[in-house]
């Protein structure tokens, strides 16, 4: 028989025949449920490797018929291919992608799944070069297998992420059990922050009156404690997140944790009171000592190298592609006004520092002499001007700036360095949009945020779409904005 114990804070479980048995029960079906994760894993990362390898495969193939070689290297390519599906298979394993997949965004899965596939083939090509196998295999074949793979990387992960929610969903595997510990409104406020994440992740409450876990004379009300301890261990969650207010952080707080830990659950505190700089600090060690992460880089390692190796390629495929367009530009700039092809204007870039944007010129007079911003039907715009600004073939030159490593193919525009100095001390984190390159394009431009910004709330909302773009940086968003940014009639609004 199972008895319980009704408390302000909820109704607590306690222990008897029936409650252990059902617990019992529960466990039983909670260790089949992390035997089908696994295994679920393990499907993901076999089905991947499968089809990537396949694509690479298919891809040599498909490209000896196309350009009718004398003879397809079966053997070569099939080792390369097994290599290209091995290889992407265990980097992404080692980065932990297959790790906890309930608690991990679709597009965060999907995107470092990609970012894996770019690594691997940047890995086979200096592979190719540092053994001088360049002559053996197809330059042709490599670039058809590095777009392939991509693709089939992105498909594959977007429909294994699905498929693992939908099973999920239907009772068929377990979601990551997350259990809040705190006041009501406390635990509202955080469940429904969860549940925007995407994250699929399944929010249980247990809520708490912190009054009636007070430190008395006697100690701790332990008997208060262990009821709300014995409720969290019934429900089994995989993690614990206890939310702390000002108040009880001291005290209660303290000793509820200590009591949490007996449940075998990652536990986690989060301060309620957002007043304070402590809300989003990690403990981390630097040398030896432990500290508290107040703040991070935007981008981890693995996001630089990703998205440098995304620009190198965009940017060489932007100068071939588009060299016709950039030597007719440069001819029309010639011929439409005196005055050199392109000028170099300084600008702020990554961490603040000075880089020198280039671009073609525009004005019949120097930018760098006094900055001010371009008006509509302002008359120091060339008439070749005005139709390079109107579709920003005046800022293709800027391919350069990405290939030296200046600039990204997506970030935040850059600003003259006086522009900056003029809202700087107005604008609230304003500077952190330098804690990334800054772009050809960006998150502000492709929602209509660009050209004059002649007041306080213009470059207010520039900076918020900025900082939005750094905060959920992903390959799979510098996608979006680039495809955004060539077919998007918002992206040109107020270009003048």
């Amino acid at each position: 028989m199972t008895s319980t114990t009704q408390n302000d804070g909820g109704v607590f479980v306690s222990r008897g025949r029936s409650g252990l048995g059902q617990n019992l029960a529960s466990c039983y079906r909670r260790a089949a449920f992390s035997r089908r994760a696994n295994f679920a894993f393990f499907t993901i990362g076999a089905v991947e490797l499968l089809c990537v390898a396949t694509a690479a495969f298919a891809s040599a193939w498909v490209y000896h018929e196309l350009a009718s070689t004398p003879s397809l290297r079966t053997k070569v390519y099939l080792l390369a291919s097994c290599f290209i599906g091995v290889a992407e298979v265990c980097i992404a394993a080692m980065a932990g992608q297959f790790l906890h997949l309930q608690k991990q965004r679709e597009n965060r899965f999907v995107s470092a799944g990609i970012g894996t596939a770019a690594i691997t083939f940047v890995v086979l090509t200096s592979l190719l070069f540092i053994f001088k196998l360049s002559d053996v295999y197809s330059r042709g074949t490599l670039i058809l297998q590095f777009v392939t793979c991509l693709m089939v990387v992105g498909i594959v992960r977007l429909a294994a992420y699905r498929a693992f929610q939908n099973a999920a969903e239907q009772g068929a595997l377990q979601r990551q059990r997350v259990v809040l510990v705190g006041r009501q409104d406390d635990c509202e406020e955080f469940a429904n922050q969860l549940r925007r994440s995407g994250a699929g992740i399944e929010v249980l409450s247990c809520p708490v009156l912190w009054d009636a876990l007070s430190v008395k004379a006697a100690g701790f009300d332990r008997v208060t404690g262990a009821g709300l301890v014995e409720r969290c261990r019934f429900l089994q969650p995989d993690s614990i997140i206890l939310l702390v207010d000002r108040k009880h952080e001291d005290g209660s707080a303290g000793m509820l944790l200590s009591l949490l830990r007996q449940i075998p659950a990652d536990v986690y505190a989060v301060p309620t009171h957002r007043d304070i700089f402590w809300a989003t600090a990690q403990t981390a060690e630097v040398g030896g000592l432990a500290t508290f992460a107040l703040s991070r880089k935007p981008l981890t390692l693995f996001d630089l190298l990703v998205k440098r190796t995304f620009d190198i390629i965009a940017a060489i495929a932007g100068l071939i592609v588009l060299s016709p367009v950039l030597l007719l530009s440069s001819l029309a700039v010639k011929l439409d006004s005196r005055g050199p092809v392109f000028f170099f204007q300084t600008r702020h870039g990554y961490n603040n520092e000075a880089i020198r944007v280039l671009k073609f010129r525009t004005m019949y007079v120097s930018e760098d002499v006094e900055f001010r911003q371009a008006l509509k039907g302002d008359p120091r715009v060339t008439r070749i001007g005005r139709i390079f600004r109107a579709t920003s073939i005046d800022e293709l030159p800027q391919l350069w700036n990405i290939l030296r490593g200046d600039m990204s193919v997506v970030g935040p525009r850059p600003h003259a360095i006086t522009h900056n100095e003029l809202f700087t001390p107005h604008i609230d984190s304003f500077d952190r949009r330098h804690t990334v390159k800054p772009g050809l394009t960006g998150w502000a431009q492709v929602n209509g945020l660009r050209g004059e910004t002649n007041t306080l709330e213009k470059m207010q909302k520039r900076i918020e779409h900025d900082l939005y773009y750094i905060d959920n940086w992903s390959l799979l968003l510098d996608v979006k904005i680039i495809l955004l940014t060539l077919f998007s009639g918002k992206t040109y609004r107020n270009a003048w």
